[in-house]
C-alpha cells in the first residue's frame, strides 16, 4: 500500500527482493531520526528527535538496534535516510559506528533540497549507525527492516 498526505504522482521502483528463508525481517516503516525542531514531529519512541540541523562535516549517531523493532543482535538495517532544507550542497554516508567511513555516499543532495535514498547498512558499535554529512542539513531517517547473522 501506498499512502499520499497531498494528490500527487507516484512512481515505484523495486530495487531487489530476498528469497524464502533469508534472514531479512520487514518492519512496518518507522521514524528513529528527525533532525527538526518542529513542533510536532516525532520518533517512533521520542529519542533522536529534535537535535537540530547536522554541521558540515559532522557524524551523527543512530542508535537502531532495540529500537521499533529491530533487535539487540541485528547485524544490519534497512533504513530511508532522507535530507531536507540542506545548506549546500553534499552528501550523506551511512556507515557502521566505530569503522572507518567509507569513500562512497549513500545520498547526494544540492542546496534546498529534500532528498531520500534507500540504505542497507551494517549495525556497529553498540547498535548505531553513523550518518557522515558533508554539508549542514536536517537528516530524516526512518527503519524498514533488519537481517541478523
Amino acid at each position: 500500500c501506498l499512502f499520499t498526505l497531498a494528490a500527487t504522482d507516484l512512481v515505484v521502483d523495486v530495487n531487489g527482493w530476498f528469497p524464502a528463508g533469508s534472514s531479512y525481517r520487514a518492519l512496518s516503516p518507522a521514524r528513529v531520526l528527525e533532525s527538526r525542531t518542529d513542533v510536532g514531529l516525532t520518533t517512533v519512541d521520542g529519542k533522536a528527535l529534535g537535535i537540530g540541523v547536522r554541521p558540515a562535516g559532522s557524524v551523527t549517531e543512530l542508535q537502531v538496534a532495540g529500537r521499533a523493532g529491530v533487535p539487540s543482535d541485528a547485524s544490519a538495517v534497512v533504513l530511508n535516510v532522507a535530507v531536507t532544507g540542506a545548506q549546500a550542497p553534499g552528501f550523506v554516508t551511512v556507515f557502521p559506528c566505530g569503522s572507518k567511513r567509507p569513500t562512497a555516499a549513500s545520498l547526494n543532495y544540492t542546496a534546498g533540497q529534500t532528498v531520500p535514498n534507500a540504505v542497507i547498512a551494517k549495525v556497529g558499535e553498540d547498535g548505531k549507525v553513523c550518518l557522515f554529512t558533508l554539508a549542514a542539513t536536517d537528516l530524516v531517517v526512518d527503519v524498514n527492516g533488519w537481517f541478523r547473522g
